[in-house]
């Protein structure tokens, strides 16, 4: 698989502790792996924990959106091929695509990142030399509807907890855990015949290490889900589902 500039390719093979009960990949799994390509590709380029650290910088992720076409399933190698885009309005944007072997695309992930200055907590405009360079694509053509819907009455979904397995090396629940807490909370009689065909979420406020929230869920319409984390009178990040037959999805 050709790449062109400025894309990055690693391949993956699905454990079965990333996948579901029924041999499926996880939601959450597709954004660990996207996590790690994309890290991956920085070191190669030369932006470490070093240049943060120098810089007093950091990307946080501000949305992201996920739309599986053909469902991975365990056992599988994949092929991800990632690409960043030049900052724009402050928002920096990284796209990732999930192929089987045999080229056929079976996901594909839409991320938005901000850089902040650590100590003001500001969100920056341009990037401080360090991690400026000729490392993105002026545009990428792709995109993913991120535009979120709320629900108009909500339920709470239990009580969430950002512990030690959730968290990462920044000491805040991990993005891709959020993901988890939300499959977590659907009905186990819909998960049963029905899996993720679209994801939408927005990271509105970091939880750190041993931080709790309430997690409330509402319907939207017939296999769509609202859910939101709440602390207090802050809301901490949201997310659509929508919701697609499993056998749908499994077909290649």
């Amino acid at each position: 698989m050709e790449l062109r500039p400025y894309e990055y390719r690693e391949d993956f093979f699905v454990y079965r502790h990333d996948g579901d009960y029924l041999g499926n990949i996880q939601p959450g799994s597709l954004f660990r792996y996207a996590q790690q390509v994309a890290n991956t590709q920085c070191a190669v380029m030369g932006i470490t924990d070093e240049t943060y650290a120098k810089t007093n910088t950091a990307f946080l992720l501000a949305r992201q959106a996920l739309h599986i076409s053909h469902m991975p399933h365990v056992d599988e190698k994949l092929t991800m091929i990632t690409a960043p885009e030049r900052m724009r309005h402050a928002v920096n944007k990284r796209l990732y695509t999930v192929y089987d072997s045999n080229g056929t695309e079976l996901a594909f992930i839409d991320s938005r990142w901000v850089l902040v200055d650590l100590d003001k907590r500001t969100i920056l405009r341009t990037r401080p030399p360090e991690l400026d360079g000729p490392w993105a694509e002026e545009s990428l053509p792709r995109s993913l509807p991120m535009r979120l819907k709320k629900a108009e009455t909500t339920e709470e979904a239990g009580a969430c907890t950002a512990t030690y397995s959730r968290c990462d090396m920044n000491g805040h629940l991990n993005n891709s855990r959020y993901v988890d807490i939300v499959m977590d909370a659907l009905p186990l009689e819909l998960l049963q015949t029905h899996a993720v065909e679209d994801l939408v979420i927005y990271y509105h406020i970091e939880v750190p290490l041993g931080d709790s929230f309430v997690l409330r869920r509402g319907r939207l319409e017939e296999n769509k889900w609202y859910f939101a984390g709440w602390r207090k009178d802050a809301c901490l990040f949201e997310v659509n589902l929508t919701l697609r037959p499993r056998a749908e999805l499994e077909a290649r």
